[in-house]
Order: structure tokens, then sequence, then C-alpha cells
């Protein structure tokens, strides 16, 4: 298949590089230009699971630059920036263009919808994980899986084959906000916590009190996901939380949203514990533990980028 793959960071580049190595065409779409030229001159530096590295070229362009028509377009820009990207690369989706979204946060399904018909649209949830470490290299550690349903009805089957050609571990679900909401669960707990305690995902998991404030996050969630009709299975979000904290899973891993905040970057926290705190303010339920976790987020964000801004810091390509 001819595959664009936009927001080629960490995880984007991760699924570029097995696609890639499965046979597929694949071109990355990002807007850091650091990152672009860093692989453009030297290529993408791979490192697995502490193995040798490996350098992979690929055409990495901005949304401005790339060209043509694809096949399958994976989506995996910030919720926030979603809608942006969308239009800045709506010249190269045709009527024929499937668009698998598997960007972490809630409320990309309706972004979508606004660009394109419902039968292009595949929405996924993914448990791959990946850490851009500095532009043009990522390390990579365990493995994952995608889940992935057609919201119009569309024969997905390709896409999951191609997919699966290049060891993701692709499958079909009959119901993917299920999904979904299940992973923003495990999202809502890593990412903002493994931010406020400056820790990767096992060192978050040897905190005597780690499971309890994941509970904290998760019993709120729970009430806020019934308010709109999504069952929230807490006990099944907990058992892969303890898988995940595993080394030989993803325990070694920073979670994307303690990447963002030493990249000085916006999260996409007022997608996950800001999305149940807004709901649940609309629908009368109290999110105390969520709303808090937002507000910390936020705080962060603004200390680390005015930190950067003094260092004034740039990488080296």
């Amino acid at each position: 298949m001819k595959i664009a793959i936009a927001g080629f960071g960490a995880l984007g580049a991760r699924l570029g590089v097995m696609l890639q190595t499965a046979g597929h065409e694949v071109t990355g779409i990002d807007g850091w230009p650091a990152h672009i030229a860093a692989i453009k001159t030297k290529g993408l530096t791979v490192v697995h699971d502490q193995e040798t590295p490996k350098i992979y070229q690929l055409p990495v362009l901005t949304p401005q630059e790339v060209t043509g028509a694809f096949d399958l377009i994976i989506l995996l820009t910030k919720t926030p920036q979603l809608d942006r990207m969308l239009t800045d690369i709506a010249p190269i989706i045709t009527d024929k263009t499937q668009l698998l979204v598997l960007s972490n946060g809630l409320g990309n399904i309706e972004v979508m919808t606004k660009h394109v018909a419902k039968q292009q649209i595949l929405a996924g949830v993914t448990l791959w994980t990946s850490t851009l470490v500095k532009p043009g290299e990522i390390h990579t550690t365990g493995s994952g899986s995608i889940k992935l349903q057609a919201i119009g009805g569309a024969d997905a089957q390709p896409v999951v084959a191609a997919l699966n050609e290049a060891g993701l571990n692709a499958e079909l679900t009959p119901d993917v906000l299920t999904a979904i909401w299940h992973k923003a669960g495990i999202n809502a707990v890593l990412n903002p916590l493994s931010v406020l305690l400056d820790a990767n995902i096992a060192e978050f998991g040897t905190a005597g009190n780690a499971m309890d404030m994941a509970l904290n996050i998760l019993e709120e969630m729970q009430q806020v996901g019934a308010s709109q009709g999504i069952k929230v299975d807490v006990s099944g979000i907990i058992a892969d939380l303890s898988r995940l904290l595993k080394p030989e899973n993803a325990g070694n891993h920073y979670p994307s949203m303690y990447q963002d905040i030493q990249n000085g970057k916006r999260t996409e926290i007022d997608f996950l514990n800001g999305y149940f705190a807004r709901i649940g303010q609309q629908e009368g339920i109290a999110t105390p533990f969520n709303a808090l976790v937002t507000r910390l987020i936020h705080a962060k964000e603004d200390i680390e980028r005015v930190k950067l801004a003094k260092q004034q810091e740039t990488f080296e390509i």
C-alpha cells in the first residue's frame, strides 16, 4: 500500500519503519523542521531495546510539501492539532483514501467527520510505544497491538492485513469507542502521573500508592463514561496497567506527555483528564482528582516552556 503517516514523531516513525520494512511505500508528514532535516541528512536512527542502532531512509515532508494520493493515511497528530493537520493535507486526500486515527485522547472522530466522509474513517487504539530522544532518533522497546473499527462500515480488512504484514498485531473490534475509552484510561493515568512524578512507567509502578492514584482517576472516569453511554472497565484497565509496568513490555518507556513536556510542547491533557473533568462538570459529576491533575499539568507546561526559553536549547543535526 501507499501509506502516509501524519505526525511522524516517536510512534509515527516506529510504525513507518515497520511498514516500510514489510514492503509498503511510506511517507512521513511532520511539522518539526529539525526532525525532518535530521532524517533527510542522516536518516532515521532506531535503537530497539538497547541493541545496535539501525539507520532507515524514509521520505519525510511538511504538510505543505506532500503531494500525490495515498491508499491509507495514519493519523498520529496530537488531538489539539488534528483539525489543522487535516486541513493542511486535504489535497492528498481523495474519496478513496482511508484514514486511520491512532492518536491518544477523545474527540478525534468528531474532528475527522468535518473533513472526510464517515466511510473513510477508521478509528483505532494502539499499545505500541516509542521515544523520540532527539530529532531523527527514536528508541523503541517491547511490543504492542492495534484495535480498529471502520466507523462507516467500509471494508477494513485490507488495512488490517497491511498492518499485520508489518507485525503490528492489528485486529478489528466491533466497539472501538469502548476500546478508545479504555486506552484513554491507561493514558490518563500513565501520562500525567509520569510527568508529575518524573518517572518512567516502571518507576511509577514502584510508588506504594500508584494504583490508589490510578483508581482515583479511573473511578471518576467510569462515572463520566456511564453518563455518555460508555462502559468503562476499571478492573480491566488496572490489569493492563499492571502488565505495562513490566520492563519487558513498556516499563522502560516514558509516555508521550512526558516527552512533550521535555520538548516544551503543549500536551493533550485537555483531551484526557481534562475531558473527563469538563464532561463531569456538564453532567453534574464530581471529578476533583482529574480536575487537579489537569491544572497541575498545565502549570508544568508553563514552567518547562519558560525553562527551555531561558536555556535557548537547540539540537545538533
